[in-house]
């Protein structure tokens, strides 16, 4: 009787670790063109598509957060706007993100918050290359229920 009271407690505990586990982070690839300033000349702007948990279109807005002056050192620290337009609207996001660009390396590596739309409120990274000017990589996004 020992071993069988000794060993429920082990279990529930595990089957608690279980049930708490987070789900995997989903994954999506975006392909982008240059397109080139915002209207309010403020923004670096690419679009193209998105692939993965979601499909459609996808806008890019990037602007330095140092000084004009700055705007010749090969790393930047920026802040964005991306923007998923999903064809039947049901996974459709606005998502804004910060973090540094490697003009030099041709790298880019971003953190935040989906703000608006499909799982609003999740943890999103996006990590990219530049090549010719064209911005390609992929996203992680956590919902925002799996980081409580």
């Amino acid at each position: 009787m020992i071993r069988i009271t000794a060993g429920i407690p082990c279990f529930a505990v595990a089957v608690g670790v279980l049930l708490v586990l987070p789900p995997e982070p989903r994954r999506l690839a975006f392909q982008t063109v240059f397109a080139g300033v915002s209207n309010d000349g403020q923004s670096c702007v690419w679009e193209g598509s998105l692939s993965g948990s979601t499909r459609g279109s996808v806008r890019v807005e990037l602007r330095q957060v140092e000084s004009a002056a700055e705007a010749a050192s090969p790393v930047w620290h920026v802040v964005t706007r991306w923007s998923v337009v999903d064809p039947s609207g049901a996974r459709s996001f606005d998502a804004e993100l910060e973090g540094m660009v490697d003009w030099k390396a041709g790298t880019i590596r971003l953190g935040g918050t989906m703000a608006d739309g499909w799982l609003k409120g999740s943890w999103v990274e996006a990590d990219g290359r530049l090549s010719n000017g064209d911005l390609a990589g992929s996203f992680a996004i956590t919902p925002a229920v799996a980081r409580r």
